[in-house]
């Protein structure tokens, strides 16, 4: 019990410490993204820290196997260098047992996983898109900046004077607009710009588009360089605001409760029930592969099979992304799905596990001494 406690410390506490680095290495990325969508004006600045929070289970589901992976090698790695292992196996320990202490510690980092998989990061994607639909059901203009040009997506340039009605109106609007082909008449790279006295943002329910609704204004159409312009003036313009649509489908599927599509037959909804059971089968997989990978020779140094491992595990995990990607589309049988990719590494981890007993095995078996031969026959010594 002694040496169980000893192992699982020096396992989990690197694993904490590579998780830790992984963690502030990717939220890095997604605060900067962050910030580049509160500068486009997209984003209010309340919502940063709120989305940041809610991006953690989704971010931790992905590095914490890979830390518990390097936090095996790592760990075992340092102990057979300094001989403390080898100590450890003259003592009576076996690689036997130490597989099975260490899958132990896999399991309890399985059910981590499997609890932010199959429940934290649906829960927290659902609130990261409630809060984007509460922003735009409030109607703010806290993304825009009084006095200053932003551009949105779509082409567009906003400039107000001032923000009124808890930043819920706006007076002295500048609105540039490039015209896109969705017109009937082909756009031929014109722009239409919008000034008016006021305006507001307005929200349909039935369609979830946004509108921004100009009062007392006038719209000018018409090409930079040329003199031929259209004029209209206006009491009130509704001027619908260009959104990123992408990758909607698989958003919506990640913010789905696991209890709501684990029965349903539609393709995107296996896939994603699927990724979610695959995150902590991959942590027991890689344990597998993990313990016989980690040991090196006193002189080799414990790095010195981290990089091809670190392959492996990334090979693993694209291998899954792909079936993930071919069963959303429907060119993959959803029963045989990502099960392949654990089968095959799961091969490969028993491989590992066994090869020692193998070619021990294989090398071990006697010759047998052949008759004809006259060397075989013994010497005789004549007194």
């Amino acid at each position: 019990m002694i040496i169980f406690r000893y192992l699982l410390r020096e396992v989990l506490l690197t694993m904490t410490a590579v998780t830790l680095v992984l963690l502030l290495i990717i939220l890095g990325g997604r605060f900067i993204k962050l910030f580049e969508d509160i500068a486009e004006g997209s984003l209010s600045l309340d919502f940063l820290w709120s989305l940041l929070v809610l991006q953690l289970p989704s971010v931790l589901e992905l590095i914490l196997p890979l830390g518990f992976f390097l936090a095996i090698m790592l760990a075992y790695g340092r102990l057979y260098q300094e001989n403390e292992m080898g100590v450890l196996m003259a003592c009576g320990f076996t690689p036997t047992r130490l597989l099975l202490y260490t899958l132990c510690a896999g399991a309890l980092v399985a059910t981590i996983v499997g609890s932010f998989s199959l429940w934290l990061t649906p829960n927290s994607e659902a609130k990261a898109a409630a809060i984007f639909e509460e922003q735009k059901r409030k109607v703010d203009f806290s993304a825009i900046k009084p006095g200053r040009f932003q551009q949105f997506s779509g082409g567009q340039v906003v400039y107000t004077e001032e923000l009124t009605d808890q930043n819920t109106r706006m007076r002295g609007v500048f609105l540039s607009q490039e015209l896109d082909g969705d017109r009937r008449e082909k756009s031929d790279g014109r722009t239409a710009v919008f000034r008016a006295e006021q305006g507001y943002q307005y929200l349909d329910e039935k369609t979830g588009s946004r509108f921004l609704v100009l009062e007392n204004g006038a719209r000018t159409e018409g090409q930079v360089g040329q003199k031929d312009f259209n004029i209209l003036t206006f009491e009130r313009y509704a001027v619908r605001l260009a959104e990123d649509n992408k990758d909607r489908n698989r958003i919506k599927v990640r913010q789905l409760p696991t209890s709501q599509i684990w029965s349903s037959d539609n393709p995107q909804h296996i896939a994603g029930v699927q990724w979610r059971l695959s995150l902590p089968l991959m942590v027991i997989i890689v344990t597998l592969m993990a313990v016989p990978l980690s040991y090196v020779r006193p002189r080799q140094g414990r790095f010195a099979k981290l990089f091809p491992a670190v392959f492996l595990h990334i090979f693993y995990l694209s291998g899954l992304i792909s079936v993930q990607g071919m069963i959303e589309k429907g060119r993959l049988d959803p029963a045989i799905g990502m099960w392949s990719v654990h089968l095959v590494f799961f091969l490969i981890a028993m491989l590992l596990v066994f090869k020692d007993t193998l070619f021990n095995k294989s090398s071990s078996k006697p010759s047998k001494p052949n008759s004809s031969n006259p060397t075989d026959k013994p010497e005789t010594v004549q007194s």
